[in-house]
């Protein structure tokens, strides 16, 4: 690891990228315990001071998912990762993913443990408060996802390699090449995936990236505090990769005549308590901010995704399922069906992870 960490260092004469096989013997001397957490810090630092080479994180993203568990694959289903330092604001894509499951479009969410020096509430929080059992065993969990068309996947148990960095990347306190491994580890082979961003200038990268972990339908979105919801106070940049071209949009919710103030700062459990009350069909002009983002961005996945014919239908069938209670349907499904799996956590050996090799 040594000699990677000075080929990439700023004090050396020749700073250089890294090949892909000088990244991958990197990568996997981390997912193999080789490398002291220091060492582990300081590659992670020196990568993140260079900027990542696209060989780079190609390199590592092959490398941890070789060290992924296996589930089957989902193909027709949609992959939704957060951004790993969690959410501040309401939480959007749940209720969408909620809505989107119940008329049968698969949801497949995954993502970490919250970071102490990270100041958000990460999925996971949010999902067990709510009552979503999520150390469902491997057999339990593909049978849920048939049935209630929704699950998510801890990072730490997806892929055990990333599980153990996670001391080293709270020290950091900053994104490293872990945050976009995080992002693209497909762990059901889904084809269509939409990836958040902080800033727009990462989308470019991550196109490669994004068709190199088998997905066919890219959707970029540089979304609030980098995550995949779209804004209502703002006109958002998205970029739409297919195998059919590579199109870039600025989607303006004004001109579907949605408006709203920006979202406010919310704890774990306002979070939780907004997300009950608008899937329970809360129509209050107390939640009609959240409610309205909840419409519009699962109007727009309507779409985007073929379920509708156009935008305004799938803003009107995402309030009529609202109304009809559906999302809230499927988080009870969700529940029910989670903590019945959990409950049959198979004996050592018997449910043993698989690695893809």
């Amino acid at each position: 690891m040594k000699r990677w960490i000075q080929a990439m260092s700023a004090e050396q004469p020749h700073t250089r990228n890294l090949t892909y096989e000088e990244a991958r013997e990197a990568a996997a001397d981390m997912t193999n315990g080789a490398s002291t957490d220091a060492q582990c810090a300081a590659f992670l630092m020196a990568l993140c001071m260079k900027g990542e080479a696209l060989e780079e994180t190609m390199a590592f993203i092959d490398v941890f998912r070789s060290h992924a568990v296996v589930y089957s694959a989902v193909q027709d289903s949609l992959n939704c990762a957060g951004p790993a330092e969690g959410r501040q604001t309401f939480p959007v894509t749940l209720p969408v993913s909620l809505l989107l499951a119940s008329v049968g479009f698969k949801q497949v969410m995954h993502g970490g443990t919250s970071f102490t020096t990270r100041q958000g509430t990460v999925m996971k929080e949010l999902l067990e408060g709510l009552g979503v059992a999520t150390n469902v065993p491997i057999k339990g969990w593909q049978a849920m996802l048939q049935q209630v068309h929704i699950g998510f996947l801890s990072t730490e148990q997806l892929c055990p390699p990333i599980g153990r960095l996670k001391g080293v990347r709270e020290q950091l306190g900053l994104r490293t090449v872990i945050d976009t491994v995080e992002k693209v580890l497909n762990p059901v082979r889904s084809t269509n995936v939409i990836l958040g961003v902080h800033q727009r200038k990462a989308m470019e990268p991550l196109i490669p990236i994004a068709m190199h972990s088998g997905f066919q339908q890219t959707y970029l979105v540089s979304g609030i505090e980098g995550s995949e919801d779209l804004p209502l106070y703002a006109s958002s940049l998205i970029r739409i990769v297919t195998p059919w071209g590579d199109e870039t949009r600025v989607m303006d919710p004004q001109k579907f005549g949605f408006r709203s103030e920006p979202l406010p700062v919310l704890s774990r459990d306002e979070q939780m308590e907004l997300i009950r009350r608008i899937i329970t069909g809360d129509e209050s002009s107390e939640v009609k901010r959240e409610r309205d983002h909840v419409i519009f961005n699962a109007g727009l996945r309507f779409m985007w995704f073929e379920k509708v014919g156009s935008y305004e239908e799938g803003f009107q069938l995402a309030e009529a399922l609202l109304k009809r209670k559906e999302a809230n349907k499927v988080m009870q499904r969700w529940v029910e069906r989670s903590q019945h799996y959990a409950r049959q956590q198979p004996p050592d050996g018997g449910d043993a992870p698989a690695k893809i090799g």
